[in-house]
């Protein structure tokens, strides 16, 4: 797992500042996978995905929700990215249910993958020191 602590002066959900990144929330609900997209900030992908868990959509939880299985963070902004993003979900099973998660990187763009454990990990984090909404 990565280290998921922060060492920012101003937390990426405070900044008055254009996004660098986008996010794709990766929820399995009832046997079916979905991908939801928005716009972050962030100077790299730990940041962009602070944003995300403690900024306008996940300030209250929602990205929290048991049913999140992976964030794949892009860097830059790209419309066509962000309205059918280039993943392809494969589920296996074993002794659990694994969602494996690839984004395709033919541009050569910088992208991030966060498991499931690895978002709780820094939500945790993040409403330790900065409460569970900003």
């Amino acid at each position: 797992m990565r280290d998921m602590t922060f060492t920012w002066t101003v937390p990426p959900w405070l900044r008055h500042e254009d996004c660098t990144h986008m996010a794709a929330t990766i929820t399995a609900l009832g046997g079916e996978l979905a991908v939801h997209t928005e716009s972050v900030r962030g100077d790299d992908a730990r940041e962009a995905l602070a944003d995300l868990l403690m900024g306008p959509g996940g300030g209250g939880g929602t990205v929290l929700r048991p049913h999140v299985v992976a964030v794949v963070v892009r860097r830059g902004i790209d419309l066509t990215w962000m309205f059918e993003p280039p993943i392809r979900l494969a589920v296996s099973e074993g002794k659990h249910l694994e969602v494996l998660v690839a984004a395709d990187q033919a541009d050569q763009t910088e992208v991030t993958v966060f498991a499931a454990e690895e978002v709780r990990e820094l939500a945790a984090k993040l409403h330790l020191v900065y409460g569970p909404t900003p």
